[in-house]
């Protein structure tokens, strides 16, 4: 069973589907012991869907990140059914599930779940049922060649797919459903400055994400430390992973950046800040940067992957990657930075879960 309810923002009704469109029954199939970006979104995904389709989606046996804590089971909608592995694996679960004839659609995410699926395919002990994908980082033979559709959150995914993979692909970028009121925003900025020890008039720059190396967080400190904000701002770090240690030792002495380690209350959070900046040396699609924008903050990105979808009309806001100089540049241009409102309807789910329900139809009657 899920845990907690998940967010309320993502259970509203959506007019995402045409009145009279055929009920399917759609297996989702994630191997993760995390909860970052990609399982927010199926989270996400899977609530919105369940509005309209019979959903389930088939996990690990263990899914609770064992560093952060952080688990999807309690960001999932109650009407999406949970399947776990069971003492035989994941692969036996999958296969038996495939084969059962109760599903219309399999859809995986990430490379363990969809290696797993082409290779029961390859075998030929899979079943009926079409099998897509959506890719979150790269394109890779093995584990999506056999797909019948392919599912790209950003345009450069679908400028790499070999010809014959690029024919049955689609571009429905990620999504973000925040909202942020007036009121909201003022309480958050105000116990993040209480929880810092700041004063309310305190310029906050935020960097969230997982500590890994190809997010760029060390050249970030880096360029903090060249672009002379002391006194000026504090940048805060949300997040963990494994360079957190090596990150908070380059900090060291430096009482103008502070970490919070990894927050369940992302992304509403984010309303808490000034100003965000993204230093990924690659970033599939760059959801946290979505959400930055919804929540009203000016911003700062490496062109790098999805982001250049995200920030076309906003090209300002691109910095070249792995470039301290750049981003250097980039700060300093954020704490003078203003921005008005901007029309996210482009980045709303409706439309994007749409193109998908219809590419999931057109799957089914081929």
């Amino acid at each position: 069973m899920a845990g907690k309810r998940a967010d309320p923002l993502i259970h509203r009704k959506n007019d995402y589907m045409a009145e009279g469109h055929k009920r399917l029954r759609i297996l989702h199939a994630l191997s993760t012991r995390e909860f970052a970006g990609t399982e927010r979104h199926v989270a996400q995904l899977t609530a919105l869907q369940a509005q309209e389709h019979n959903v389930t989606l088939l996990l690990e046996r263990h899914t609770r990140d064992p560093r952060t804590g952080g688990d999807i089971t309690e960001h999932l909608a109650p009407s999406v059914r949970i399947i776990r592995a069971g003492r035989l694996g994941y692969l036996w679960r999958l296969a038996a599930l495939w084969r059962s004839g109760h599903y219309d659609i399999i859809h995986t995410h990430l490379g363990r779940a969809s290696a797993r699926v082409s290779w029961l395919r390859r075998l030929g002990l899979g079943g009926d049922a079409p099998i897509i994908a959506t890719l979150h980082t790269r394109y890779r033979g093995r584990s999506y060649g056999v797909h019948d559709g392919l599912v790209c959150i950003a345009q450069w995914q679908l400028n790499t797919l070999p010809i014959e993979q690029k024919q049955r692909a689609i571009v429905v970028p990620n999504w973000t459903t925040l909202t942020v009121s007036p009121e909201e925003r003022q309480r958050q900025r105000a116990q993040m400055r209480a929880l810092l020890g700041l004063p309310e008039t305190a310029f906050l720059v935020v960097a969230a994400g997982r500590m890994v190396p190809e997010k760029g967080f060390s050249c970030l400190l880096k360029a903090w430390r060249d672009a002379g904000m002391e006194h000026r701002a504090t940048l805060v770090l949300v997040g963990d992973g494994p360079e957190r240690a090596a990150l908070e030792a380059q900090a060291q002495f430096a009482p103008d950046i502070r970490f919070l380690g990894y927050r369940a209350d992302m992304p509403e959070l984010l309303a808490a800040f000034d100003a965000f900046v993204l230093p990924s040396e690659h970033e599939p699609f760059g959801l946290v940067l979505l959400e930055a924008m919804a929540a009203g903050l000016p911003v700062c990105a490496t062109a790098a992957g999805g982001v250049l979808d995200i920030l076309a009309n906003e090209p300002d806001s691109c910095i070249q990657p792995e470039s301290v100089e750049a981003l250097v540049v980039g700060l300093q241009r954020l704490r003078t930075c203003n921005v008005s409102n901007r029309d996210m309807t482009a980045w709303r789910p409706a439309a994007q879960v749409k193109r998908l329900d219809d590419f999931y139809k057109a799957l089914t009657h081929s």
